[in-house]
């Protein structure tokens, strides 16, 4: 009896914040794209808490009761994105039953996510009678317009908005071009983000999740390197179809080894006991200045030749055993 009352409550609180999220999102448009990245986590908790029949109903619930209420405030824009949020929780929810290891639960997640998005693509294509890439392009043309009007209202020189309102077309095109790589990153990076707090807060609850081991020991494959090498020759190949796979390979496999660069800096920051708050300045600067994205993967890269987290432990026991 108390264990079904507390399967009552659950369903009820996790109604409450499921509805709670879907109309942060969609209504809060300057709140809504930092918590987007997260949303997926309380429906990925509340499935694996409560099961996959009532886990699955209060996502139902909670997404009638967001429509309704966007419906009445005629705010339809974000529906197919809660829906795409609502997928990600339970794909992520169904995949960690299955007790992968870390690197197949972020493939297997990651490319049915991404399946789903090149589905959807597709769907509107042939709805529309447009071509996917033409959507694609239009959609991109669309954000760098938004940006160039965000900027406007920056403290951004006039000069320099001007600049890039002329390479609009040239930038569309590029953009355009590296949408798949982008696109896998941006989703990779969305199920990481879910797996790492996820783990937290499994742990704080109580509730089992898979041991993926020692996150901060993480190394990429080293026949990766060679994906680099021949996606780095392919950028000097005349011809413009083989330099977009070129391109979209090498953003792809710098994201791995920025997860590398990652997991030496977790190393570094435990083996050298520095406290939580340096280490959430770090992880904020990587937000804010992009150059540091590249050093990560630099390190990420030649961590294979030099082995970082071998020197910065026989530092730490050199200091200890002089």
């Amino acid at each position: 009896m108390k264990r079904e009352k507390d399967f009552d409550n659950g369903m009820i609180q996790g109604g409450a914040i499921l509805t709670f999220t879907f109309l942060l999102v969609a209504l809060i448009p300057f709140v809504g794209p930092f918590v987007l990245i997260l949303t997926p986590l309380p429906i990925l908790y509340y499935s694996s808490r409560l099961g996959r029949l009532r886990g699955l109903t209060v996502l139902a619930v909670s997404f009638l009761a967001a429509y309704v209420i966007l419906d009445l405030v005629a705010h339809r824009a974000y529906l197919s994105v809660l829906l795409m949020i609502g997928f990600t929780g339970v794909l992520l929810s169904e995949v960690l039953k299955r007790n992968f290891s870390v690197e197949k639960t972020l493939l297997f997640a990651s490319l049915a996510l991404f399946c789903c998005g090149a589905g959807f693509v597709l769907y509107h294509s042939f709805r529309s009678g447009i071509a996917p890439w033409r959507m694609v392009e239009t959609y991109v043309a669309r954000m760098i317009e938004e940006n160039i009007k965000l900027y406007a209202q920056m403290n951004i020189s006039d000069e320099q908005v001007q600049m890039i309102r002329e390479n609009a077309p040239q930038l569309t095109l590029f953009f355009t071009g590296i949408f798949p790589a982008l696109g896998l990153s941006g989703i990779v990076l969305t199920v990481w983000v879910n797996l790492l707090a996820g783990r937290r807060l499994f742990q704080r609850s109580g509730a089992a999740f898979p041991d993926f081991g020692d996150l901060a020991a993480w190394k990429a494959p080293e026949r990766l390197v060679w994906i680099v090498i021949i996606a780095g020759g392919m950028l000097f190949v005349p011809m413009e179809g083989i330099t977009l796979v070129g391109m979209n390979l090498l953003i792809v496999s710098g994201l791995i080894y920025l997860f590398q660069g990652l997991a030496i800096a977790a190393f570094f920051f435990r083996q050298k006991q520095v406290p939580k708050m340096f280490r959430l300045l770090f992880y904020g600067l990587i937000l804010v200045q992009q150059y540091m994205i590249i050093v990560l993967i630099a390190f990420g890269l030649f961590d294979m030749w030099v082995d970082f987290r071998k020197r910065i432990k026989g530092i730490k026991d050199n200091i200890h055993n002089p």
